[in-house]
């Protein structure tokens, strides 16, 4: 009996110690004070797979990856952010069980710019993935493909907190009529 509690004990332990540091390093904490969502959202989320934040510190940047790209469609797990869209800003959530991740409603006045980056820029604004900056241009699109990344992403700027989210465009799809000429595609085609 007294095994069970222990190891019950031990997941809880980490799964409340890995929430608090990704509010941490997300920023997620300091967003949450700045653009607290304080009614429910009664429009239609969007799932968001793979999201990465990069925070500005004042001598440093930190940029954490959340969650995982992939190809497949059928997915035995939960997405871990959720991101929706009115006139009153851009709302993103995380699941019910994320206990430290409040819900946020980021008015879109506080949004400095919307645009599409590549599959390069993350590989060099992720510290882990730097190192594939410094291979042969040819060999991105197989890693890329291999870890399922597709699509078009999108980064977020927000000056207060200086913050980016990285995402998939799929996941703003509610967001594009309300960013209008902030959003800045890389294709031909128009927001």
């Amino acid at each position: 009996m007294s095994a069970i509690f222990v190891m019950v004990a031990i997941v809880v332990i980490f799964a409340f110690g890995r929430e608090y540091i990704l509010v941490k390093q997300t920023g997620w904490d300091r967003l949450s004070e700045r653009y607290p969502c304080r009614a429910p959202f009664a429009g239609k989320y969007r799932a968001c797979w793979w999201a990465q934040f990069t925070v500005m510190g004042p001598k440093a940047k930190t940029v954490v990856n959340v969650g995982r790209m992939s190809r497949w469609e059928i997915r035995l797990e939960f997405p871990p952010y959720w991101i929706g869209a009115d006139s009153q800003g851009l709302y993103l959530k995380r699941n019910p069980w994320n206990l430290q991740h409040s819900a946020l409603l980021i008015p879109w006045s506080k949004i400095q710019s919307a645009n599409e980056v590549t599959v390069m820029d993350i590989a060099r604004n992720s510290s882990p993935a730097a190192a594939l900056v410094r291979q042969p241009v040819a060999l991105h699109p197989f890693i890329a493909a291999a870890q399922g990344v597709s699509g078009q992403l999108v980064e977020l700027r927000l000056t207060d907190p200086s913050l980016a989210i990285v995402a998939q465009l799929a996941a703003f799809e509610e967001a594009r009529r309300f960013l209008g000429g902030k959003l800045k595609l890389l294709s031909s085609q128009s927001a």
